[in-house]
């Protein structure tokens, strides 16, 4: 019985098989009973099974649905994390030290402290170094005059 995308079970199945990741033929042999195929007759039928345009447009709406719901998922996600740190953090009930951190993951989030190292190298002579060092020595110890 055709679902109302047009495909039947088993191309439904293949289209799965393909927007998790398998190839073709994986897929193919995930569906559909092959055990009994050679190797040559399941490349030719899932090439054709991925030919199809009913196939085609059941895996592109597969893969859109899938980009949706995971960006939706990682938004909301997000969102959800923030708020309820927001209300821990505004919650008179919890101890301090529980609103504090709630706080201090917050600044994280949003950035307000930076935890990065910054190091510059300077590519400096044996002879700039002895240098600096007799500037730096002779501004700490005056000669006396």
């Amino acid at each position: 019985m055709p679902n109302p995308n047009g495909v039947s079970p088993k191309q439904s199945a293949f289209a799965a098989f393909v927007v998790e990741g398998d190839s073709y033929t994986e897929a193919y042999r995930k569906a559909y009973d092959a055990a009994k195929m050679s190797d040559q007759v399941v490349w030719n039928a899932s090439s054709r099974l991925a030919k199809n345009e009913k196939v085609i447009a059941y895996i592109t709406a597969l893969k859109k649905k899938d980009a949706t719901a995971v960006a939706a998922h990682e938004k909301l996600s997000k969102a959800w994390i923030l708020e309820r740190l927001q209300g821990e953090a505004q919650n008179d009930k919890n101890p301090a030290a529980t609103r504090v951190r709630a706080l201090e993951l917050l600044g994280k989030t949003s950035g307000l402290f930076d935890e990065s190292t910054h190091i510059t190298f300077e590519n400096r002579t044996p002879e700039d170094v002895e240098k600096e060092l007799v500037e730096k020595l002779a501004t700490l110890f005056p000669a006396k005059a």
